[in-house]
Parts: C-alpha cells; structure tokens; sequence
C-alpha cells in the first residue's frame, strides 16, 4: 500500500507542477501578446502619420517642403522600423502561444494519469478479499 501510496503522491506533484508550468506558460503569453498589439499599434499610428506628413501642402518656401520631406521621410523610416519590430513580437507571441498549448497538454495528461492511477488504487484496495474474523478459542472446542 505505500508504494501505492508513494506513486499517487508522485502523480499529485507531477501534476501540480504541470499546473505552475501551464500558468506560466499563460502569463507569457499574454505578455507577449500585450507587446505585440501595442508594437502594431504605433507601427499604425506612424504609417499615419507619415501619410498625413506626405499629404500635407502647407509649405511657403523651400526650407517648409525640405523640414517636411525630412519629417515624412524619418517616420516612414521609423513605421517600417516599428512594422518589423510588430511582426518579431507577432512571432514570439505566436511561439508563446505554442508553448502554452503544449503545457495545457501536458498538464490534461497529468491529470489523466492522476486520475487513472488514483482509480486503479481505488479497484485494487477494492479487489482485495476481506480479512476473515480470527478463528477464537482452541481446535479442542
């Protein structure tokens, strides 16, 4: 009994560990997915910009279309900056993902062993034939 005893405590731990595991799996996830939406939106936010820059015609003289072109030219050169930094994030976040669907499956499997183990102890203890009543008295009576 102990050994069984000793395997059920083992597939406890083994699936409290797989739950820490799939918890932080989630939370790393969710950070990467927090940067890459954030990183998308300012690569988005610059594009705009830029085109807004771009579209602009207020200038009077050379120096107004020069400083513009120069500031349209820098935030293109920063959104493309920002778009690939967005799609390196949407990859890590992707990764993350990954990694928490294999911790999800690794801990559905602890508690299946768990569970299977925890009921085969459960039959076997079940299984085992009754001690009989101790035999009192002498073989004489």
């Amino acid at each position: 009994m102990t050994s069984d005893t000793s395997r059920l405590r083992r597939a406890r731990l083994i699936e409290r560990l797989r739950s820490a595991e799939q918890r932080q799996a989630a939370a790393e996830a969710h950070r990467a997915e927090a940067v890459r939406q954030k990183l998308e939106q300012l690569s988005e936010r610059t594009r705009t910009l830029a085109q807004v820059y771009a579209l602009r015609d207020t200038s009077r003289d050379g120096a107004d279309l020069r400083s513009a072109t120069v500031l349209g030219s820098h935030l293109r050169d920063l959104g493309a900056t920002a778009a690939k930094q967005a799609e390196h994030a949407r990859r890590e976040a992707d990764d993350r993902l990954a990694d928490l669907a294999v911790a999800e499956r690794r801990l559905q499997k602890a508690e299946e062993g768990r569970r299977d183990l925890a009921r085969a102890i459960h039959e076997k203890v079940e299984k085992r034939e009754p001690i009989g009543a101790r035999k009192t008295g002498t073989h004489l009576e």
